[in-house]
C-alpha cells in the first residue's frame, strides 16, 4: 500500500514538473507591478503637462488684458484676475485652491528682471506659509510680469524624481508671461 502511494506521488510530481499551466499567471505576477507603475507615471505625467500647457495658455490669455489696459481699466483685483486665468485654464486639479499669480510691473526692463522670483518661490513655502505676492499691472508703457504657479501633488509614488517644492512630493507648475503695456489712455497716474 505504501509502495502505491509512492508511486502515485512520483507520479504526480513529475506531472506537475513538465507542466506549464499556471505558467502565464506567473510571469504576468512577476510583469504587472512594473508595468502598471509604468503606465500610472506615463499617464499622470501627460496630466501634469497638459496641465501646465494649458495654464501657460491662460496666463498668455490674461496678459492680453492687462497688456492692453483693459484690466487696469476695468480695476481687476488679484481676486479677479485669478478668476480669469482659472477660466482660461484647461486644468485638471482644483484651480481656486492651488494657483498663485503674482504680477508686477517696474519702469525699465533691467529692474523687471532683478526683482522677479523665481517661480519655485511663488506660491506655498515648504513649512506651508505663502511666499510674498505682488499685484501691480502696470501703467501705460510699462515692462511688466505675469505668473501664475499651480502645484500639481503626485498621485503615483515613483513620480517624486520630478517633484521640484515640498521635498519633492509636489512639481510647482508655472505659466509666464512678460511684456511691455501699451499706450492705452489712462485715468490715474503714469507711474508703472
Amino acid at each position: 500500500m505504501l509502495g502505491k502511494i509512492k508511486s502515485r506521488l512520483l507520479g504526480a510530481t513529475k506531472r506537475y514538473q513538465n507542466s506549464e499551466k499556471g505558467a502565464t499567471a506567473i510571469e504576468f505576477a512577476m510583469v504587472a507591478f512594473p508595468f502598471f507603475a509604468l503606465l500610472g507615471v506615463i499617464i499622470e505625467t501627460g496630466a501634469m503637462m497638459f496641465t501646465e500647457f494649458g495654464l501657460q495658455a491662460a496666463v498668455q490669455e490674461a496678459a492680453r488684458t492687462a497688456r492692453t489696459g483693459q484690466a487696469q481699466g476695468g480695476s481687476k483685483t488679484s481676486a479677479d484676475f485669478k478668476t480669469l486665468i482659472c477660466q482660461n485654464a484647461s486644468l485638471v486639479a482644483n484651480c481656486n485652491s492651488g494657483l498663485t499669480v503674482y504680477a508686477n510691473s517696474y519702469t525699465t526692463w533691467a529692474q523687471l528682471a532683478a526683482n522677479m522670483p523665481s517661480f519655485v518661490n511663488i506660491g506655498v513655502k515648504d513649512d506651508g506659509t505663502t511666499n510674498p505676492t505682488a499685484y501691480k499691472l502696470g501703467a501705460p508703457t510699462c515692462p511688466s510680469s505675469l505668473v501664475a504657479t499651480y502645484d500639481w501633488h503626485f498621485m503615483m509614488p515613483l513620480m517624486n524624481y520630478m517633484g521640484n517644492v515640498q521635498s519633492g512630493t509636489t512639481r510647482r507648475l508655472v505659466g509666464f508671461a512678460m511684456f511691455q503695456t501699451e499706450p492705452y489712455p489712462s485715468s490715474g497716474g503714469t507711474a508703472c
